[in-house]
């Protein structure tokens, strides 16, 4: 894979970490390479799910073991276990949307304020992050809203409430009254999905969060792999 083909992949799944609430690396220094690893690590130890993602390129797979070759060409054995989450994010349509699910909505607003979305990023109510500190997606329930971009742009984040509609849905956000969003036929629409631990194949570019094991290695809380539609 291209250097910049590699830059690509990863920011894509630094996003996905940011939109789906991954905690505390966004607000947490760079920490510097394992020396032997190349896992993060912060005085010695592994940074996992506390600190920047290990991000890579599975090599193998073994049961519940697999082996990441990180960007700069370490390995690094990642345990799986049976609270292991493996998520992506894929190309959705409205129909999907459901009653209690969070997004994140880019969007016009015209003169006579009628909201028309261009994307959305739409996660599952059982999937989401639980509130509290750390909270990157503003979609939790002391977060969200909505915000004004450049000329007629608008950025929303907050909870649906029922499902989509006659061609459009209806956002709640913690302060003002709900929002109706019109949702036309040309509008992206990616949704966060659960995928099985056991699909994971060589080649498939994932990053991992968990808890740091003895000789440099994590066990998984979370496994992201880019989809065809991540935002």
């Amino acid at each position: 894979m291209s250097s910049r083909s590699m830059q690509i992949v990863g920011a894509t799944l630094l996003a996905m970490l940011v939109l789906v609430g991954g905690q505390g690396w966004a607000q947490t220094p760079p920490p510097q390479p394992h020396p032997q690893t190349g896992a993060p690590q912060r005085n010695g130890h592994v940074r996992s799910g506390h600190g920047r993602p290990v991000i890579g390129t599975v090599a193998s797979v073994s049961g519940s073991s697999i082996v990441v070759t990180t960007w700069s060409g370490h390995s690094v054995t990642v345990q799986t276990t049976s609270t292991t989450r493996v998520l992506s994010r894929q190309q959705a349509k409205p129909t999907d949307l459901q009653s209690g699910d969070r997004v994140r909505i880019l969007a016009t607003k015209a003169s006579n304020n009628t909201v028309v979305a261009l994307r959305l990023s739409d996660t599952p109510a059982a999937l989401a992050p639980t509130g509290g500190r750390g909270r990157t997606d503003g979609a939790g329930p002391s977060r969200g809203g909505l915000w004004s971009g450049r000329g007629n742009m608008v950025m929303i984040a907050g909870t649906l409430t029922g499902a989509a509609t006659g061609g459009g849905v209806t956002v709640t956000m913690p302060a003002g009254p709900p929002l109706s969003v019109a949702v036309p036929s040309t509008a992206r629409l990616s949704r966060l999905v659960s995928l099985s631990v056991t699909g994971l194949t060589a080649g498939t570019h994932v990053a991992v969060t968990g808890t740091p094991t003895a000789g440099g290695g994590i066990t998984a809380t979370t496994i992201y792999v880019p989809g065809a539609a991540g935002h």
